[in-house]
Parts: C-alpha cells; sequence; structure tokens
C-alpha cells in the first residue's frame, strides 16, 4: 500500500473498532474529535474507521522493547 487508504480499504464500525484498540464503545463515540490522530468517516450518525488508519495509529504507538542488561 502507498501510505494512503485505498478505494476498497474495509470501514469497520465502532465495535469492531473498540475491540481492536481496546477502547469501550462509547468511548469512541465520546472521545471521537479529541483522538487527532485517528481519522474518521461520519455516516449519517454513524462513524465508521479505516482499517488501515486503525494499523496505523497502533504502529505509531508501539514501543520498542529495552535492549541492554539491568543493572
Amino acid at each position: 500500500m502507498d501510505g494512503k487508504n485505498s478505494p476498497r480499504d474495509r470501514l469497520l464500525g465502532v465495535g469492531e473498532t473498540s475491540r481492536r484498540l481496546g477502547y469501550r464503545p462509547q468511548t469512541l463515540y465520546n472521545r471521537a474529535g479529541e483522538l487527532a490522530k485517528l481519522p474518521f468517516f461520519r455516516i449519517g450518525r454513524s462513524l465508521r474507521f479505516s482499517e488501515a488508519d486503525i494499523e496505523r495509529f497502533l504502529d505509531a504507538r508501539r514501543v520498542a522493547p529495552r535492549t541492554g542488561t539491568a543493572g
């Protein structure tokens, strides 16, 4: 993928998105505007999240393991 959403990128509802992120569904509704790093689509009263955007959101928050020895 070239870093942009493809026309075939799957859109996920709040339920599946919340399971993937570990948020309660209500948190996504309440904080959708505050989670600026996670773009979303508003279709009527529903929120939809791009599967690719969710993966990028999670990858950006990945913490690399420490290297070296504890001292």
